[in-house]
């Protein structure tokens, strides 16, 4: 008599967003959950509990490889939720759920205009060209996607600002989503407060979420309000 085994769902979560929204904050909350394992493709932490790097890159690197690498890990960490977090995978999201229809991810929202500014006044390598025009045109892109992510209502939506302000309401209710316990929700929030759990410089800027009303000029709030209607329209909807 044959015997039918349910085919195993990995439990994986897909974090989208937008670079310099907030992606790895968020990325770094949950990995200190100890029911959380992120995949990283073999980046692991070093003696003092920090990662090189929070992203995997594998749908950009080696996208053919990308499902059976994440399923193998799923298999190796069971009983774990596996969180991945590349903003550049925000851009694969179709393939992604593709491969994974069944993943539980997380929308991350930031202001339009404090990206720029982040994007612009960044001292990270991968920002070194960017002026305010690139940096418009680089949210634009990925808003474009990220609003049909949200409009698929498949993804838990959280705001940058509002993780900001209310850590602890707002990451539970993303433990939540995730079907994981809160019970050390103040340990957690307290080992990241105003820091990651990634070594690279630059990662994350302990300013406020509006900074950018600092660091930029009126005429460029304006020039970036200006270009970013649509983007900021989508975000306020979600603030």
């Amino acid at each position: 008599m044959l015997k039918l085994f349910k085919k195993q769902k990995e439990e994986v979560s897909f974090i989208f967003g937008c670079p310099r929204g907030g992606t790895t904050w968020l990325w770094s909350l949950l990995e200190s959950h100890q029911d959380i394992v992120p995949f990283t493709n073999g980046i692991e932490k070093d003696a003092e509990g920090y990662y090189a790097t929070s992203e995997s890159g594998i749908y950009i690197k080696q996208p053919k490889k990308a499902k059976k690498t994440i399923v193998s890990f799923c298999k190796n960490n069971k009983g774990k939720i596996i969180i991945e977090k590349t903003p550049l995978h925000t851009l694969k999201y179709n393939l992604i759920k593709k491969d994974f229809p069944n993943s539980k991810d997380i929308v991350i929202l930031r202001n339009p205009v404090a990206i720029v500014n982040s994007m612009y006044t960044s001292n990270m390598v991968a920002f070194e060209n960017y002026d305010i025009d690139k940096s418009i045109e680089e949210v634009k892109k990925y808003f474009s996607v990220l609003s049909g992510v949200i409009n698929a209502k498949t993804a838990h939506v959280i705001s940058y600002e509002n993780l900001l302000k209310d850590t602890k309401t707002e990451f539970t209710k993303v433990l939540n989503y995730l079907n994981v316990s809160a019970e050390n929700i103040d340990a957690i929030i307290s080992d990241n407060k105003n820091k990651t759990k990634v070594s690279v410089s630059g990662a994350y800027r302990k300013g406020q979420s509006d900074s950018f009303k600092n660091d930029l000029s009126k005429e460029e709030i304006l020039l970036i309000t200006e270009g970013l209607k649509v983007e900021i329209a989508l975000f306020n909807q979600h603030l």
